[in-house]
């Protein structure tokens, strides 16, 4: 995949994620004002993730083989909307399920390679060091879905942080970041429902939830047209220099 510069990202990206950003201020904006379980809730819950939906159709979306990157992300992003749901009407394990399933579908995206494991290996520790931390506070059930998720979400950070490659492909160190933030987020989720409440959970769980999926949204645009028509123009504005300079192309 050819990488895009930030230019080209801004130009691409900012007028697609125009419903993203207004959606996420919505939800921040209205959510006090409705109850957790009903409908109004779950559809301000679920717009943001919608709205990244709709920017990755907005990016070029083909249905074929050399879009499975796109694919891959958009399936993990309507998983992940079928977990917000579940959530929201108190069904956990139903919600993690269904998280779980978004995390595959963002591993098969990112793949296996390359294996880089020196980044698996301190996030696979403080995964089972969290769980040791709460194993005896967790009902039966998730003492089960908890370890199973947890290795799915590690994973999914393992395979993104892999593929940054540079400093300078901004859309991978976003993924990344992204995923850091998934991770961080579902800590949060878990550390205050079985171990200790935490002040203002809800707002730092949704806040990294979003920005979260929108680093891993993001990261579709390297796969667009918008980079081969940046590398055309800079290859016609480089044959026009070479015109003004009196060489034919």
């Amino acid at each position: 995949m050819a990488r895009v510069d930030i230019g080209t990202i801004a130009n691409v990206a900012a007028p697609r994620m125009l419903l993203f950003f207004v959606t996420f201020i919505l939800y921040f904006s209205l959510i006090g004002l409705t109850e957790r379980s009903t409908i109004e809730s779950t559809i301000l819950k679920c717009l943001p993730i919608v709205s990244l939906w709709i920017f990755v159709l907005l990016t070029g979306f083909k249905l074929k083989k050399s879009h499975r990157y796109k694919h891959l992300i958009l399936i993990g992003l309507i998983f992940s909307c079928s977990g917000d749901i579940l959530l929201n009407y108190d069904l956990f394990e139903a919600g993690m399920a269904g998280f779980g399933v978004a995390q595959i579908f963002y591993i098969s995206a990112f793949g296996f390679h390359p294996v880089k494991p020196w980044f698996a290996l301190p996030l696979y520790g403080l995964g089972a060091t969290a769980v040791g931390f709460m194993f005896d506070n967790l009902p039966l059930v998730i003492k089960i879905c908890l370890p199973i998720y947890g290795i799915l979400l590690l994973t999914m950070c393992w395979r993104s942080l892999a593929r940054i490659d540079s400093a300078k492909n901004i859309l991978r160190m976003t993924c990344g970041v992204g995923s850091i933030l998934f991770m961080i987020s579902d800590s949060i989720i878990a550390i205050d429902k079985f171990y200790t409440p935490i002040r203002n959970a809800q707002v730092a769980i949704m806040v990294t939830y979003y920005v979260a999926q929108f680093g891993i949204a993001l990261s579709v645009i390297e796969q667009s047209g918008p980079a081969k028509t940046a590398k055309s123009s800079s290859s016609k504005q480089s044959q026009n220099d070479g015109v003004e300079n009196g060489i034919e192309p």
